[in-house]
């Protein structure tokens, strides 16, 4: 199960992803914008996803379906 959010790495001007393994807590990668191709890209190189936590952001909705298909999505606030 593999949680995506945006974070900030100046506020207001400059923003990532961080990839978060919820099963273990821990923060598996942090990627270096927010864009669905960032993430299509990463999603493709670590094949296996079978759950998607991921914010309603439609870059988000989209890597995932385009990478991962058959993961379920689970949208959170």
């Amino acid at each position: 199960m593999l949680r995506v959010d945006d974070f900030a790495f100046l506020k207001g001007r400059a923003y990532g992803t961080v990839v978060v393994d919820v099963d273990a807590s821990a923060v598996i990668d942090l990627l270096p914008d927010r864009s669905s191709g960032t993430l299509v890209a990463w999603l493709t190189a670590h094949l296996g996803a079978e759950v998607i936590c991921r914010d309603r952001d439609n870059s988000y909705s989209l890597a995932a379906t385009t990478a991962c298909p058959d993961a379920v999505q689970v949208a959170v606030r």
